[in-house]
């Protein structure tokens, strides 16, 4: 079983997201963006590991800004009304902001008893399962006289900077409440709710090794908990009383409070004789909470955060493992698995995060992450980008044609791709030395990222634009030409010549372009004539025997560019127009 759909409203910086998911959920995105707020929220409607309802409480802070700010321009405009009870109290309390997250499951076949209480409603001939948690007003005709009564009292103006000396009072969130229900249905039972558990690993985790105490973590309590059968118990009580009884023959414990002979009384004997020293065998789980992690005969506290991170990592994983029996789907959610991982250590994670939601079916992996190692190329439907509270999936923004160009795309960096401040995409080996050799000669242009694609532009165009829609970054593209004049004309609809730059080369290689660029033909034959053997050519003989060279004649001359030594070279026209837009 799997979370098919999320959706988020009012949530912190998530406004309203609705986005359909994969098997593994993989969040990327810029520093807050949202990633984290996802993570949580997508916990809401489940009950913690330890069964508790822990941490569903939210906040005034909880509720994202936009709808609070929505709220107060209610109040600033109907101030009058409300105070004096001309708007009722059901008008006024469906203007206060609610936080809900809702998730719809999607069972297997074999999976039926599990959800038979979470129906809601059937579309396409199938029946939708899910969650609802909300955060909403519970004493309703609280809020409304605490609210009346702060707006009668004032008597100055309010304006959206005069109601934040008061605007908790206006949004008293003590009189709000949550609840997980079934969407458009009652409540659920907890019996129904403990199938559906979460484990949460933060990005600050560091504590986890830091302290002893905390080395005998829940996590390895479980995990050795799970592994015990009553009859490893029965040994252990005996192998406990055992140690016990070679303790007291060492330690001589008998002896030491057998002080009977000293006493005057005659029946001290009989009296002493009977108070002796007998095992306490503590509870298993006070047992195993002793026990701490090390690495080979090392202390754990002792190792590099890096592997105390990883450790963590593998033994709250290896945790979750074999609980399909009790449990109907466990997610974990974990933030930048990759922190303070070496590149072998996340490649080792990597595979094993793989192979575990592999075979452990009834879990489902969220993670948010900075590194290319975490994006699984074979299967781009795990991707969900994150920009400014917006989520974009791309199950939902993707066709399979889009996903399959963008997998076979040998240098796909979705991060530089979509959040760099200026990137050129392009095509070509040659392409790729020539420009990235006059980026390093012009310190203007270093903060421009260059990425090598091939053909089909127009099916990453559409995402870049929503997800870089108000940030100022900028796209450019240089394209071949290939003769075909209709992608030519489908790719320069894109061109709007604020965020995006569309640039079609006119001959069918780079080398002519670059020849019959205003005087270059002069400066490379001044440049390269006895080397090249370019002395006295023309302009069409220079460019056939520049394409016809080697490739080292490219780099030779994208060497010297990067030095600066070709310094009157100029760039073709369609190059430089991109080059000038990203400035």
């Amino acid at each position: 079983m799997k979370i098919s759909r999320l959706i988020i409203k009012n949530y912190r910086n998530l406004k309203e997201i609705d986005i359909h998911l994969s098997d593994t959920v993989a969040l990327i995105g810029e520093n807050n963006s949202g990633k984290s707020n996802i993570l949580r929220a997508v916990t809401l409607p489940l009950l913690t590991d330890e069964s508790a309802f822990s941490g569903k409480n939210l906040s005034w802070v909880d509720i994202n800004d936009a709808a609070k700010d929505e709220y107060y321009k209610y109040i600033i405009g109907n101030r009058n009304e409300i105070a004096d009870g001309t708007i009722s109290c059901s008008e006024f309390i469906a203007h206060l902001p609610i936080v809900m997250v809702e998730v719809h499951l999607k069972p297997e076949k074999t999976e039926g008893y599990f959800v038979k209480d979470l129906s809601f409603s059937v579309k396409d001939g199938q029946l939708q399962y899910g969650l609802r948690y909300e955060y909403k007003p519970s004493k309703v005709d609280d809020i409304y006289g605490i609210v009346k009564k702060v707006l009668s009292d004032g008597t100055e103006t309010l304006d959206m900077q005069s109601i934040k000396a008061v605007k908790m009072n206006l949004l008293p969130t003590e009189y709000y409440s949550y609840s997980v229900s079934v969407p458009g249905k009652g409540s659920i039972t907890y019996d129904v709710l403990k199938l559906y558990k979460y484990v949460a690993l933060e990005a600050e985790r560091d504590e986890f090794s830091r302290t002893k105490e905390r080395l005998g973590s829940k996590s390895l309590v479980k995990l050795l908990q799970t592994g015990l059968t009553d009859d490893n118990k029965l040994k252990i009580e005996k192998e406990y009383n055992h140690f016990f009884e070679e303790l007291k023959s060492v330690s001589s414990m008998d002896s030491v409070i057998n002080w009977q002979d000293e006493s005057e009384l005659a029946e001290a004997k009989e009296f002493f004789s009977h108070i002796s020293i007998l095992p306490n065998m503590p509870p298993m789980q006070s047992i195993l909470s002793s026990i701490r992690l090390g690495y080979s005969d090392t202390e754990l506290s002792l190792q590099g955060l890096g592997y105390r991170n990883l450790i963590l990592l593998l033994v709250l994983i290896n945790s979750l493992a074999g609980r399909q029996t009790d449990v109907a789907l466990n997610v974990l959610t974990i933030e930048e698995p990759e922190a303070h991982l070496c590149i072998n250590n996340i490649r080792l994670i990597v595979s094993f995060l793989k192979v575990f939601t592999a075979k452990n079916l009834t879990t489902q992996l969220f993670y948010s992450t900075h590194s290319t190692e975490f994006i699984n190329k074979m299967n781009l439907n795990n991707v969900v980008v994150m920009h400014d509270g917006q989520a974009f999936s791309f199950v939902d923004e993707l066709n399979d044609s889009a996903r399959n160009y963008l997998t076979k795309n040998p240098n796909l960096d979705l991060f530089k791709l979509f959040f760099s401040k200026k990137c050129i995409l392009f095509e070509g080996i040659s392409e790729e030395m020539l420009l990235r050799a006059y980026i390093d000669s012009k310190k203007e242009l270093s903060d421009i990222e260059v990425l090598s694609f091939h053909k089909g532009f127009i099916e990453i165009i559409s995402i870049w634009k929503k997800i870089n829609e108000k940030t100022g970054n900028k796209l450019g593209i240089i394209r071949d030409y290939d003769n075909q004049e209709k992608a030519k004309k489908q790719h320069d609809i894109f061109d709007d010549e604020t965020s995006i730059c569309i640039r079609t080369t006119s001959e069918y290689t780079l080398e002519p372009e670059i020849v019959k660029t205003e005087n270059n033909h002069t400066v490379l034959g001044k440049k390269y004539g006895e080397i090249f053997g370019w002395k006295n050519m023309t302009p069409n003989q220079m460019e056939t025997a520049w394409r016809e060279a080697k490739a080292s004649d490219m780099l030779t001359i994208c060497k010297d560019i990067a030095n600066g030594e070709l310094s009157d070279l100029k760039m073709p026209k369609y190059i430089q127009e991109v080059f000038d837009f990203l400035k």
